[in-house]
């Protein structure tokens, strides 16, 4: 099945990967300045996502797969978050 990948960040960079277990091209799926890619998943495989955002303090950004949000919040004062999960 196709997903879309989308971020929503005024401004900034980042880098967001998905990737299962069995296949991690090691290729980012969502590089700057992009905000938004089509990844293919299997159905019934587990997934896990990363991310790595730089920008301003206080800049609020968003990640999504599809209508589900893998992640929200803000820059903190140094400029940089990441972070990792399940999808």
């Amino acid at each position: 099945m196709t997903k879309t990948l989308k971020i929503t960040m005024s401004e900034g960079k980042w880098l967001v990967d998905i990737f299962s277990q069995a296949n991690d091209s090691g290729v980012y799926d969502l590089i700057h300045p992009n905000t938004f890619a089509e990844v293919s998943l299997n159905e019934g495989e587990m997934y896990g996502f990363r991310y790595s955002l730089h920008g301003k303090a206080g800049t609020s950004f968003k990640i999504e797969l599809d209508d589900e949000v893998l992640a929200e919040g803000e820059i903190d004062k140094s400029e940089a978050t990441s972070g990792s999960g399940v999808v």
